[in-house]
Protein backbone atom coordinates (compact mmCIF):
# COMPACT_ATOMS: atom_id res chain seq x y z
CA UNK A 1 0.00 0.00 0.00
CA UNK A 2 1.59 3.28 -1.07
CA UNK A 3 1.37 6.15 1.72
CA UNK A 4 -1.52 9.05 1.23
CA UNK A 5 0.97 11.75 1.50
CA UNK A 6 5.06 12.53 1.62
CA UNK A 7 6.33 14.61 4.17
CA UNK A 8 10.11 16.50 3.72
CA UNK A 9 9.96 16.60 0.15
CA UNK A 10 10.25 19.08 -2.14
CA UNK A 11 8.13 19.47 -5.06
CA UNK A 12 9.23 20.84 -8.65
CA UNK A 13 5.92 23.26 -8.79
CA UNK A 14 6.85 23.05 -12.74
CA UNK A 15 4.65 20.66 -14.59
CA UNK A 16 5.67 18.13 -16.95
CA UNK A 17 2.93 17.83 -19.58
CA UNK A 18 2.63 16.18 -22.74
CA UNK A 19 -0.65 15.25 -25.02
CA UNK A 20 -1.61 18.73 -24.92
CA UNK A 21 -2.70 18.81 -21.53
CA UNK A 22 -3.84 15.09 -21.48
CA UNK A 23 -0.95 13.70 -19.06
CA UNK A 24 0.52 16.03 -16.38
CA UNK A 25 3.16 14.73 -13.36
CA UNK A 26 4.94 16.79 -10.81
CA UNK A 27 8.56 15.69 -9.38
CA UNK A 28 9.11 15.14 -6.04
CA UNK A 29 12.60 15.01 -4.10
CA UNK A 30 12.93 13.31 -0.85
CA UNK A 31 16.22 14.37 1.76
CA UNK A 32 18.29 11.17 0.50
CA UNK A 33 18.04 12.06 -2.82
CA UNK A 34 14.94 10.00 -4.10
CA UNK A 35 12.73 11.61 -7.07
CA UNK A 36 9.40 10.21 -7.58
CA UNK A 37 6.88 11.87 -9.77
CA UNK A 38 2.78 12.29 -9.18
CA UNK A 39 0.35 12.25 -11.76
CA UNK A 40 -2.70 12.05 -13.82
CA UNK A 41 -3.64 10.51 -17.22
CA UNK A 42 -6.68 11.71 -19.12
CA UNK A 43 -8.83 9.49 -21.19
CA UNK A 44 -7.92 7.98 -24.92
CA UNK A 45 -10.37 9.19 -27.16
CA UNK A 46 -10.70 8.49 -30.79
CA UNK A 47 -7.84 11.10 -31.86
CA UNK A 48 -5.19 9.51 -29.63
CA UNK A 49 -5.62 5.48 -28.94
CA UNK A 50 -2.86 5.41 -26.24
CA UNK A 51 0.08 6.86 -24.66
CA UNK A 52 3.93 6.49 -25.68
CA UNK A 53 6.16 6.89 -22.55
CA UNK A 54 10.24 6.62 -22.27
CA UNK A 55 12.48 6.18 -19.58
CA UNK A 56 15.75 6.62 -18.65
CA UNK A 57 16.00 4.89 -15.69
CA UNK A 58 14.28 1.77 -14.20
CA UNK A 59 10.63 3.02 -13.15
CA UNK A 60 8.04 1.14 -11.00
CA UNK A 61 4.50 2.73 -12.00
CA UNK A 62 1.76 2.39 -9.52
CA UNK A 63 -1.68 2.81 -10.33
CA UNK A 64 -3.06 5.00 -7.57
CA UNK A 65 -6.79 5.25 -9.09
CA UNK A 66 -8.14 3.90 -12.06
CA UNK A 67 -7.08 1.14 -14.43
CA UNK A 68 -5.55 0.83 -17.84
CA UNK A 69 -3.47 -1.34 -20.23
CA UNK A 70 0.25 -1.00 -20.55
CA UNK A 71 2.33 -2.71 -23.22
CA UNK A 72 5.93 -1.96 -22.21
CA UNK A 73 8.46 -2.23 -25.43
CA UNK A 74 9.40 -5.40 -26.37
CA UNK A 75 5.76 -7.13 -25.06
CA UNK A 76 3.40 -8.34 -27.72
CA UNK A 77 0.32 -7.24 -25.56
CA UNK A 78 -1.41 -4.95 -23.45
CA UNK A 79 -1.62 -5.90 -19.40
CA UNK A 80 -4.32 -4.66 -17.41
CA UNK A 81 -3.88 -3.20 -13.99
CA UNK A 82 -6.04 -0.65 -11.99
CA UNK A 83 -5.89 0.94 -8.36
CA UNK A 84 -3.39 -0.99 -6.03
CA UNK A 85 -1.19 -2.48 -8.90
CA UNK A 86 1.97 -1.41 -10.21
CA UNK A 87 4.20 -2.17 -13.49
CA UNK A 88 8.29 -2.12 -14.04
CA UNK A 89 9.44 -0.76 -16.87
CA UNK A 90 13.13 -0.87 -17.24
CA UNK A 91 15.69 2.06 -17.79
CA UNK A 92 16.26 3.06 -21.29
CA UNK A 93 13.42 1.83 -22.58
CA UNK A 94 9.27 2.85 -22.56
CA UNK A 95 5.59 1.54 -22.91
CA UNK A 96 2.39 2.68 -24.54
CA UNK A 97 -0.57 3.12 -22.04
CA UNK A 98 -4.26 3.61 -23.22
CA UNK A 99 -7.62 4.09 -20.64
CA UNK A 100 -10.86 4.73 -20.86
CA UNK A 101 -10.50 6.85 -17.67
CA UNK A 102 -8.57 8.97 -15.49
CA UNK A 103 -5.38 7.64 -13.96
CA UNK A 104 -3.32 8.83 -11.06
CA UNK A 105 -0.20 7.63 -10.11
CA UNK A 106 3.16 7.59 -8.36
CA UNK A 107 6.17 6.48 -10.87
CA UNK A 108 9.37 5.59 -8.30
CA UNK A 109 11.94 6.22 -10.16
CA UNK A 110 14.33 3.60 -8.71
CA UNK A 111 17.42 3.78 -11.31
Amino acid sequence: MTAAQFTNVTVNAQATISYDGRCSSHTIMFEDGRHKTLGVILPCDNLVDHYHFSTNTSERIEIISGECEVKINGDEEFSYYRAGQSFVVEGNSGFNLRTEEIVQYICHLEG
